[in-house]
């Protein structure tokens, strides 16, 4: 079984003794690259710059979340599914499916987690709410196609997070989450 792990300071997507590794860089990329961000100024009438700044913003507390979500059995179980549900999504707005994405990811802490960003990337709320519901679908979709078979979410995640702290997360005894901190110093430089 081929074990994923998401690393920040990686320049690309490579392998390392079969462990998938996906920076942080590489998320955004995938998310940025295409027409997404234009399709979202053009909608809301937002600048792109503030567009990539909230999504820069955004994914740490994305990734953290659903962490905290994978840290029981029916919670990665659900992830699991969405993850596998848009992993074969092409990038587009959907509004509806991002905002039960952004319920289901953040719960009760949603609207403190847009005024949050708000004040963090000089947005108003309603503009981050529209580009989070706008990106949520989106990321599901790139991060589902990089966790295809991936037996236990929370130590993808963790390790994710634990590469971008260069330490790891605290997920109990999670390998993969203390691995993901492990690479993490090995290749941040």
């Amino acid at each position: 079984m081929e074990h994923i792990i998401f690393y920040f300071c990686s320049p690309k997507t490579e392998t390392f003794n079969n462990f998938k590794i996906m920076d942080l860089n590489s998320i955004i990329s995938s998310l940025t690259s295409n027409n997404l961000i234009g399709e979202i100024a053009k909608k809301f009438n937002i600048d792109t710059n503030k567009i990539i700044d909230v999504i820069k913003a955004a994914i740490p507390k994305f990734l953290s979340a659903m962490q905290k979500n994978a840290g029981t059995a029916a919670g990665a179980s659900s992830l699991l599914q969405a993850l596998s549900s848009h992993a074969g999504q092409g990038f587009g707005i959907n509004i509806e499916d991002g905002m039960k994405i952004l319920q289901k990811v953040f719960g009760g802490n949603l609207g403190s987690v847009i005024s949050g960003l708000s004040g963090q990337t000089s947005t108003t709320n309603d503009q981050v709410s529209n580009i989070l519901a706008s990106v949520a679908p989106n990321l599901l979709s790139v991060l589902g196609k990089n966790t295809a078979g991936a037996a236990n979410i929370g130590n993808i995640l963790g390790g994710l997070l634990g590469g971008a702290t260069g330490g790891s997360s605290n997920t109990g005894s999670n390998a993969g989450s203390v691995l993901g901190g492990l690479l993490g110093k090995m290749f941040k430089k």
